[in-house]
């Protein structure tokens, strides 16, 4: 008989055949009490005989079989609803193997997950036509939410025996060994920084905060160029304050060694413009895609990311600047509405990283906070809405320039900066002079590493390319040399 617009999907028999199961065997009753909710079945009387199951095991923890499940239908005065002594019956006629258990409860499953989807796009087709939608896209990205909602909250995972786990890690270690790379995720394209990270791991969300203008913008385009051609992986980045075309032009500028400036306002001389057209020849054979969608709702960055994933199979970053653009629909306003959303981006995000298995790299603005000290370097504590972020993040990298605050120094050479502090000061910009390009030391603290060791990584920021360098062994050689006599003397 064909079907009907009102049809819902369902598998009667499954449902019989789990319950009876459980009604005979002990080990078939807690797996099917794990694996299902009551909601999952859908006749009633199923659903009353799953809920005087979940009672007994819970509350009372005592055996099911079909004298207490009788017992228990009689208090609750649904044993005749049920069908009596005779649907037990025929329930436990319908029981199947241990064996063949779990292939009855995904049937289970399976209906019910598709019968919630087909009930939610009702609903969403419902409140489309019956309410006054001001807003499309926030209707969209709700309508999203509670669709993504009804799927998976009905997927319950199973536990994994460390004999299924085992061969993976294995196999990872020993393909670490063949390739000589000690990684434990895709490298950053800087040797120091990976040495301490082990790389951008699966599933792990990394934090780069910084006051704004230090080079967090830059630095995190450098990482996504380098991963995408060393670790050669597709790569998506959204850029939320800036365009798709700047992003390029900031690519092309640390490429080919042409002043940004000059790749801005196309004023280049001959040679340079071989430079320029040779680097967007090898920009464009990386797999780096951008979005520069701007006040971007966390729905939808979610669902593109699936989408990208999806196009790109082995997706092996996203880059998102920054955080505090990012919006969630209707959540009220003022300072605690921004902190409850802040909440639910950070969680999301994580939750985003598990779910694709990628490495998620979020920009994050340092609060004023550190500006008030004598000591400017930032602080875990001073992430802008610190306790979900850093709660939730497995890594924080947290970037300090001291040219930054370079002319505040000038004024307040007194007893509130330490002479060690000074001459530090002195040092990095003695030494970052000798570098063309305007360049800046750097120090880049992991300040948090869920999975590994933290530490202080330099690097050298050239402004005028846009590009983050590493320094040399006779650089550092220099410097430890610099250093000694500076606090020789």
């Amino acid at each position: 008989m064909a079907k009907t617009v009102n049809d819902l999907p369902y598998n009667i028999d499954a449902e019989k055949a789990v319950l009876g199961s459980a009604l005979i065997s002990n080990d078939a009753a807690l797996s099917v009490l794990a694996s299902l909710e009551e909601t999952d079945f859908y006749l009633g009387k199923h659903q009353l005989i799953f809920r005087a199951m979940e009672y007994l095991k819970n509350e009372q923890h005592t055996v099911i079989d079909t004298v207490s499940i009788t017992d228990q239908l009689i208090i609750m005065k649904e044993f005749e609803n049920i069908g009596g002594v005779d649907y037990l019956k025929e329930c436990s006629d319908a029981m199947v193997s241990l064996g063949a258990l779990d292939f009855y409860i995904h049937s289970v499953k399976d209906n019910a997950i598709l019968r919630n989807m087909l009930i939610t796009i009702r609903n969403i087709d419902k409140d489309y036509m019956t309410k006054d939608i001001k807003n499309i896209n926030e209707f969209i990205s709700a309508a999203e939410d509670v669709f993504k909602d009804s799927i998976e909250r009905r997927r319950i995972s199973d536990f994994t025996a460390v004999k299924d786990i085992a061969p993976l890690v294995s196999n990872e270690i020993q393909v670490s060994n063949a390739t000589g790379d000690s990684l434990n995720g895709f490298t950053t394209g800087y040797k120091e920084l990976d040495r301490v990270t082990q790389g951008l791991r699966r599933g792990e969300v990394t934090i780069l905060a910084a006051r704004p203008s230090v080079g967090k913008t830059s630095f995190a385009l450098n990482v996504a160029y380098r991963t995408a051609t060393r670790a050669k992986v597709p790569v998506g980045i959204f850029s939320l304050e800036m365009s798709s075309e700047l992003l390029f032009k900031r690519l092309v500028s640390f490429e080919s060694g042409v002043p940004l400036s000059k790749v801005n306002a196309n004023r280049v001389t001959d040679d340079e413009r071989l430079k320029v057209a040779s680097a967007i020849n090898k920009i464009s054979q990386a797999n780096i895609y951008i979005d520069d969608t701007p006040q971007a709702k966390i729905n939808d960055i979610m669902q593109k990311c699936r989408r990208l994933q999806q196009k790109e199979p082995n997706l092996g970053l996203i880059v998102i600047d920054y955080i505090g653009l990012i919006n969630v629909v209707n959540n009220g306003r003022g300072e605690d509405a921004r902190h409850n959303e802040v909440r639910k981006i950070s969680a999301a995000l994580k939750g985003l990283a598990m779910e694709l298995k990628i490495p998620l790299l979020v920009l994050c603005q340092i609060s004023r906070t550190a500006e008030q000290r004598e000591n400017k370097k930032p602080m875990l504590s001073d992430l802008r809405d610190s306790g979900s972020i850093e709660q939730d993040a497995d890594m924080v990298w947290l970037m300090y320039r001291g040219d930054y605050y370079g002319p505040e120094a000038e004024k307040k050479k007194t007893n509130n900066y330490s002479n060690e502090y000074q001459k530090r000061k002195e040092i990095d910009k003695e030494v970052a002079l000798s570098i063309p390009g305007n360049a800046s030391y750097v120090e880049l603290n992991v300040a948090k590493n869920r999975n590994g060791q933290t530490g202080e990584v330099g690097l050298f920021f050239v402004k005028k390319y846009c590009r983050f360098d590493e320094p040399t062994g006779d650089w550092r050689e220099a410097y430890d040399k610099l250093k000694g006599n500076t606090i020789q003397q």
